[in-house]
């Protein structure tokens, strides 16, 4: 059996080629390596912004990597779209072939800014998010809100 690439856990070559890209996409980014962990500090900030947002990509491979809001801090919620870990809800996973490489550099980081700007939105307009929504996630809400 031919196991498929995109499920490795760490691939050396991969994580170079991901940095590489980062670089020339993002040149203000401070990027490490850390037990295998590409590390990806950046900033986003707007003049309409009511704070200047430091984020961190923590990436591994195509099947591990994760998103933090480092300051400030912002206390987690399904509400807008954040995991138990406080790492950051991007996209909803089945809207994303197994078989599509997710990039640091065209696609993380512009998500997570995407994501910004909902969060934005929502401390201004009555919390109400205004990206798109998985299937499921009013329900998910809902239950969560009953328990409170």
């Amino acid at each position: 059996m031919i196991r498929p690439i995109y499920k490795e856990r760490y691939s050396a070559l991969e994580q170079y080629v991901q940095r590489i890209m980062v670089q020339q996409l993002f040149p203000g980014c401070k990027i490490n390596v850390k037990n295998q962990i590409l590390l990806v500090d950046f900033t986003i900030k707007d003049p309409d912004y009511k704070a200047e947002y430091h984020l961190q990509v923590q990436y591994i491979s195509q099947s591990w990597f994760k998103v933090f809001v480092l300051k400030p801090k912002i206390i987690g919620s399904v509400a807008i779209h954040m995991y138990p870990d406080n790492s950051l809800c991007l996209y909803y996973p089945p809207d994303i072939s197994p078989f599509r490489r997710i990039w640091v550099g065209k696609d993380l980081i512009p998500m997570a800014a995407l994501w910004i700007c909902h969060y934005e939105q929502w401390l201004i307009n009555g919390n109400i998010w205004k990206g798109r929504e998985a299937p499921g996630h009013e329900q998910l809400l809902a239950q969560l809100n009953s328990r409170n």
